[in-house]
């Protein structure tokens, strides 16, 4: 069985705004004050602007065109992008984090990325689970699961 997420993470009020602009972004509210914004197919082709962008990094969905967009949309705020993909235990997670209007940091493929970005929110871990645990990421094992 996998598990499969691509999702923006930011604070509630960025996630007011995100959804403003965006009809089709789904809100889920986790804890901590953070909400996470899952990055669906319907997403992703209400943001995308052009065809021919090039991926940043090794990301699978993310393009120039969207951090773009993203920048747009979320101009003194604080937003992420997450994703991960993990299959039969194999696997791992990818990060950015955007700032007052600015790429903050970007957390090539590994296994630890997701737990970076949420320290970068000041997520605190709970009974000695890490940050993804504390927020229960894993309750659902796909993007979609997430808006249903």
């Amino acid at each position: 069985m996998g598990y499969f997420l691509e999702a923006f993470i930011c604070a509630q009020n960025e996630a007011e705004v995100f959804s403003g602009r965006y009809r089709s972004a789904t809100i889920v509210n986790l804890d901590q004050g953070l909400t996470l914004i899952p990055f669906t197919v319907e997403l992703f082709n209400e943001i995308i602007t052009s065809s021919s962008s090039e991926h940043v990094g090794t990301f699978e969905l993310l393009t120039e065109n969207i951090e773009d967009e993203i920048l747009t949309t979320i101009v003194n705020g604080r937003i992420a992008y997450i994703e991960a993909a993990y299959h039969g235990g194999e696997g791992g997670q990818s990060g950015i984090i955007w700032e007052q209007n600015k790429r903050v940091t970007q957390l090539e493929y590994g296994q630890t990325r997701i737990n970076e970005v949420l320290q970068y929110f000041g997520v605190v871990s709970n009974n000695g689970e890490d940050e993804f645990a504390s927020l229960r990421l894993g309750r659902y094992r796909s993007t979609q699961e997430w808006t249903e």
